[in-house]
C-alpha cells in the first residue's frame, strides 16, 4: 500500500503466524532482489476494536510511529474486516484512532511536543531548525527552497547537532509547507505523516501559518493536518498498490 508515495509492505496476522527480525525487513524492503518498500507494517491479532501494528523500517529498525503507514493499515482493517468507520491501532508510539475523512484516510495524534530550537551551519550558512516529537522524532529545518537542497547532507548535518530522528527541510508558500523528508532507518521518502505533522507544528508555533488547517506538499502528493483541541488529524489518501503471498 502506498499513502503519497510513502509505501509499505502490509502483512495480517490473521493470514498466518508471521514475525519480522531484521533481516526479513530489510530483505522483504529491497527494491531489487525484494518486493520493495519503506517499510513493514505488521498486524496483530485484535482485542475488541484495538489492533497492535509493528513498524520495521527499510533497514529493519524498529519505528514508534509511522503516519502514512497507520493511515494503510486503518484503510485496510476498515475494507477488509468490516468494522464500522473508525477503529483503534496501538503502537509502539502510542494508540492511534483512524476513520474515513473526507480528505481520505484520517488519524488522530497526540498534539507534537516541541523541543529547543538549534541551528545547523552549512558553507557558512546559518539554518534555523526545530525539535518536534510527533510519536517520533523529528528535526524541522526551514528553507527557501527544499527542492534546492542537498537533503542528504543537511539531514546528517542536523543529526550531527541536534540528535537522531527524521529531518524535514520545510518551506512556507501561501500559508501552505512544501516537504522534503529523511526518514531515519529509510532515507528520502516521497512522504511522512509525522514529519508533516512535525513541520506544521514547527510553523504554527513560528507564526509562519495561520490557522488550524495545513495542506503539505510532498514529493508524492498532499497530506492535511488540522489542529484541534486536544490532537492533530493527519489525513489523506492511502491506496492499494498489489497484493501477493510471501
Amino acid at each position: 500500500m502506498q499513502g503519497c508515495g510513502n509505501d509499505f509492505i502490509v502483512i495480517d496476522a490473521a493470514d498466518g503466524p508471521w514475525s519480522v527480525d531484521v533481516a526479513r525487513s530489510r530483505a522483504l524492503c529491497d527494491r531489487r532482489f525484494g518486493v520493495g518498500a519503506d517499510g513493514v507494517l505488521l498486524i496483530g491479532e485484535p482485542r475488541g476494536r484495538r489492533w497492535p501494528v509493528e513498524i520495521h523500517n527499510a533497514d529493519g529498525s524498529i519505528a514508534e510511529a509511522c503516519g502514512n503507514g497507520s493511515r494503510c493499515v486503518v484503510r485496510y482493517l476498515l475494507d477488509r474486516h468490516g468494522h464500522g468507520d473508525r477503529l483503534e491501532l496501538a503502537t509502539r508510539g502510542g494508540l492511534v484512532n483512524g476513520w474515513r475523512d473526507p480528505e481520505g484516510i484520517a488519524i488522530a495524534l497526540d498534539p507534537p511536543s516541541l523541543g529547543e530550537p538549534f541551528e545547523v551551519v552549512v558553507e557558512r550558512r546559518r539554518i534555523a531548525g526545530r525539535r518536534v516529537r510527533a510519536g517520533n522524532p523529528n528535526l524541522v529545518l526551514f528553507v527557501d527552497d527544499p527542492e534546492r537542497e542537498d537533503l542528504a547532507r543537511l539531514a546528517a548535518a542536523a543529526r550531527a547537532v541536534a540528535g537522531g530522528g527524521n529531518v524535514e527541510l520545510c518551506a512556507v508558500r501561501d500559508g501552505a509547507l512544501t516537504l522534503r523528508v529523511d526518514e531515519r532507518g529509510v532515507g528520502e521518502t516521497l512522504a511522512c505523516g509525522t514529519g508533516s505533522c512535525a513541520a506544521a507544528a514547527a510553523a504554527l508555533a513560528a507564526g509562519s501559518v495561520l490557522g488550524d488547517t495545513v495542506r503539505v506538499t510532498l514529493r508524492g502528493g498532499t497530506l492535511v493536518v488540522r489542529r484541534e483541541r486536544e490532537r492533530y488529524v493527519l489525513a489523506g489518501p492511502a491506496e492499494y498498490v498489489f497484493e501477493g503471498t510471501i
